[in-house]
């Protein structure tokens, strides 16, 4: 899968989220983009040069610059004849979905057996990464002990499940915290090898579990996605790098992850590694 970047480009669950929608708002802003918000479902607009989000559009920077200096938070914006109109103190401001490209950020599956999975490049190159000393969540022995929770416990009991989502959840710092990062690395794995559908339970509690009452809009949105089976794209590469041998494409991938945010991209990572652990042990 490669995805250039010299076009605009939108999510496939964008549309999805948009059908039979009309009205939204400016959710937030942020230096390299916004969120628009309609009812319960935020999508992230940023430019052509960052990777696209699971729930987002990728527009030309001019275009976005000429929307973050119009529009602030709070702003209408509206949903009709497949286009985005931003209604702002200055002036009215277009975007045609119909001339952006599709991309399709399902998650994919892998191919290998899981019992090969501590034979990977990938495997290895994360098992041998200082995560202690780069994620944002503080690693004391309550920690370990969910951590260790994590990638040993039965994902179909419910009730130990929610006692783990409910640790990581919110805990930490940021838009995304990092918790809800490790969390969703972790569901990443578990997705991306779920060819029996044997974690429903663990992503069921996932959707239902975490809210606003734990932790941020951003990173509920970003669960949601997950949840519903779409992953941002540098995570789609991720998964396909399992089946790399190289090891400069590898870290190459993982580099691009490790500048999301102040640790979110680590502590995703993390989250991913802990995933492919469970996997290995279960």
């Amino acid at each position: 899968m490669n995805l250039k970047n010299s076009r605009e480009v939108q999510s496939n669950l964008v549309p999805l989220y948009l059908k039979n929608k009309r009205l939204g708002k400016v959710h937030s802003k942020f230096k390299n983009g916004l969120n628009i918000q309609f009812e319960d479902e935020l999508i992230y607009i940023s430019h052509i040069q960052s990777p696209l989000s699971a729930h987002g559009i990728n527009i030309f920077r001019d275009k976005l610059q000429k929307i973050m200096e119009n529009v602030n938070i709070g702003d209408i914006v509206i949903f009709k004849e497949n286009k985005l109109v931003f209604y702002s103190t200055y002036n009215n401001i277009v975007i045609s979905l119909e001339e952006i490209d599709k991309v399709d950020l399902r998650i994919p599956g892998i191919q290998i057996n899981r019992r090969e999975i501590k034979n990977t490049v990938l495997y290895g190159v994360l098992r041998d990464y200082d995560f202690k000393n780069n994620i944002g969540l503080e690693l004391d022995d309550k920690s370990y002990r969910y951590i260790n929770l994590l990638i040993e416990s039965d994902k179909r009991n419910s009730k130990l499940n929610n006692e783990i989502i409910k640790f990581f959840a919110g805990r930490g710092k940021g838009l995304t915290p990092s918790g809800d990062d490790i969390l969703t690395g972790f569901t990443i794995a578990l997705l991306a090898f779920n060819e029996e559908n044997c974690f429903s339970n663990w992503i069921k509690d996932i959707r239902f579990i975490v809210d606003e009452k734990l932790t941020t809009e951003i990173s509920i949105a970003y669960l949601k996605a997950l949840t519903k089976g779409y992953l941002s794209y540098n995570f789609i590469e991720l998964i396909y790098s399992i089946n790399f041998k190289e090891k400069k494409i590898i870290y190459e991938g993982i580099d691009k992850i490790k500048k999301i945010g102040h640790t979110s991209g680590n502590d995703t990572l993390f989250g991913f590694y802990l995933g492919l652990e469970f996997l290995i042990r279960n």
